[in-house]
């Protein structure tokens, strides 16, 4: 998992709304993403933009992309594993995510 820890709403929710994060650097492009919260939770993260120049990168995150969504809805939080052989990637998308949810509490 992330060495970085989510922040957590005072509340126990965060507030509903979409919130973009920054574009973080994946080494072989960036990422950035959306997180939508709806009911005070986490239901939604939407890539506005991933590595994908490359072929390798397009099978990379084909496979990433869906896993890392489904940890953090799962989790309600940035505090997810890292996908296999999908490393930078994942470190990128938690930097995005985390500056997404911290402006949701």
């Amino acid at each position: 998992p992330s060495a970085v820890t989510s922040p957590i709403p005072v509340s126990g929710q965060y507030r509903n709304g979409e919130y973009t994060g920054n574009v973080e650097d994946a080494y072989y492009g960036n990422v950035q993403v959306k997180v939508t919260i709806s009911n005070g939770k986490i239901s939604n993260v939407q890539f506005l933009d991933y590595p994908r120049d490359q072929n390798t990168s397009v099978i990379i995150n084909q496979t990433a992309i869906p896993i890392l969504k489904q940890e953090v809805i799962q989790a309600q939080s940035a505090n997810v594993d890292i996908v296999s052989g999908a490393t930078e990637t994942s470190e990128a998308f938690i930097k995005s995510l985390l500056s997404a949810l911290s402006k949701a509490v």
